[in-house]
């Protein structure tokens, strides 16, 4: 009885902790955690040539592995300013998650390095309602705040972007 009781309590603490990455955007005053497993590369990527658009509703198409992925900046979809970017960038390449779109990757810009972090729910406190349908709860970790996106929404938006570039270059 007591070694069931001893993989219950550990099955409720894995539960209640997660692997998670904080990505540094330049988000006023707002970090943001990606669950480990969503990230496939944290990678270098150049962008092409000519007019970047890293705008509110337009991504950019950057090679990666052989393949166009969109890149966005979060910056830019919350009505924030687009940081200064180079020719090439850092960015956090993430995983699609929704099978039913032709979404396998896409990417986040970042202003620097990301941390790999153990978050524990209960160290976790409300920051209050968000009225941002990107984010799925805003948070205080460590007195930080920090978002945590509603993944649907932002694989949505970004693939509507693309979309939408797709039709305006054919």
């Amino acid at each position: 009885m007591e070694q069931q009781s001893d993989q219950s309590s550990s099955a409720a603490a894995a539960i209640a902790s997660v692997r998670a990455v904080r990505l540094p955007t330049q988000l006023t005053d707002l970090d943001l955690l990606i669950p480990y497993a969503l990230i496939a590369e944290i990678t270098d990527v150049a962008l092409p040539e000519g007019s970047i658009q890293l705008g509110r509703s337009e991504a950019t198409m950057v090679d990666w592995r052989g393949q166009r992925i969109p890149l966005v900046s979060l910056e830019a979809m919350n009505g924030e300013a687009v940081p200064t970017i180079g020719h090439r960038v850092r960015c956090a390449v993430l995983y699609g998650t929704d099978p039913e779109r032709a979404l396998p990757y896409y990417a986040l810009l970042l202003s620097g390095v990301p941390r790999s972090e153990q978050i524990v729910a209960s160290q976790m406190e409300s920051a209050g309602p968000q009225d941002n349908p990107l984010w799925k709860a805003v948070v205080r970790t460590g007195g930080q705040l920090t978002a945590i996106p509603d993944i649907r929404v932002l694989e949505e938006r970004i693939d509507q972007m693309r979309l939408k570039q797709a039709e305006s270059t054919a």
